[in-house]
């Protein structure tokens, strides 16, 4: 006998369809462009399950260097953390930072982590990723030693302020070339979003070794042109992605149930959103 069926044989009446629940309200983390007026930390919010965001604070924070791009929002023993890009895409960064609120709209810088890489040119789209022990970075470095060879490193938080962290462990096996590296963990399985610099493709790579090891491709997502994906967990328990169309602006977004099988890309209403994050408020 169904539930609700039940439900209505013991109170002797009838018994309607249980209520869904709310969506989740959800944050997405963003910079707006390469002009210098928006290169800076802007938070939108969603109550419809990410499919449009509105403004919820420009908060005008800049960090170190006056530029702020790609940041990865995590929400962590009660605070919201940024981790960021430190300079524009035809800039040579060497490190990247981390930037922590209460509120989401007043910023304070508390760590800058060095690529730790020999002859490193750029550091660029540090993504937090939460498990195996604890939080974790992947950031993708490049060297002024090679061409087309950025690659993934792995730095791991060593206290719970996020202020100390180690020095960098290479994603053994994702390949040469990969830019803005964002994994998930299900089950099993390590589940890595990467785009392929050289072909500007996004790549869909898994592991059931360990997040620095044993890298498979498991083929490209969509039309070529896309850039920055990240993923949220969504209240039914399926997945959201979000990449940036850089080639002419805007973020789209699709869904998986599996993290193998992805729905076509449609657009996100978010004015002015770049390569971003988004986790649950």
């Amino acid at each position: 006998m169904a539930l609700t069926s039940l439900f209505a044989v013991l109170a002797g009446g009838f018994a309607g369809p249980l209520p869904a629940s709310a969506a989740t309200t959800l944050v997405y983390a963003t910079f707006k462009g390469d002009a210098a007026a928006d290169e800076e930390l802007w938070i939108y919010q969603s109550t419809n399950g990410g499919t449009s965001y509105s403004t919820l604070v420009d908060t005008n924070f800049r960090g170190p260097t006056g530029v702020l791009r790609d940041p990865s929002i995590l929400k962590y023993n009660g605070k919201y953390y940024a981790a960021y890009t430190v300079q524009s895409w035809t800039t040579n960064s060497t490190y990247f930072a981390i930037a922590s609120s209460t509120n989401l709209s007043t910023w304070t810088n508390i760590a800058t982590i060095n690529s730790g890489i020999a002859n490193t040119q750029y550091t660029w789209a540090p993504e937090f990723y939460v498990g195996d022990g604890g939080v974790k970075i992947i950031a993708s470095v490049g060297a002024t030693t090679c061409t087309a060879c950025f690659r993934p490193y792995v730095y791991t938080a060593q206290n719970t302020a996020l202020t100390s962290w180690s020095g960098p462990a290479q994603m053994w096996g994702l390949g040469t070339n990969h830019i803005d590296t964002f994994v998930v963990k299900s089950g099993s399985t390590w589940h890595a979003f990467t785009k392929n610099e050289t072909t500007k493709y996004i790549e869909h790579w898994t592991t059931t070794a360990n997040l620095t090891e044993g890298w498979v491709n498991k083929g490209t997502l969509w039309a070529s042109g896309y850039e920055g994906p990240s993923l949220v967990r969504l209240d039914d328990g399926s997945w959201r992605i979000y990449v940036d169309k850089y080639t002419n602006g805007g973020v789209w977004t699709a869904t998986s149930t599996d993290l193998n099988t992805w729905t076509g890309l449609s657009a996100v209403t978010c004015s002015g959103c770049r390569h971003g994050t988004a986790v649950a408020k």
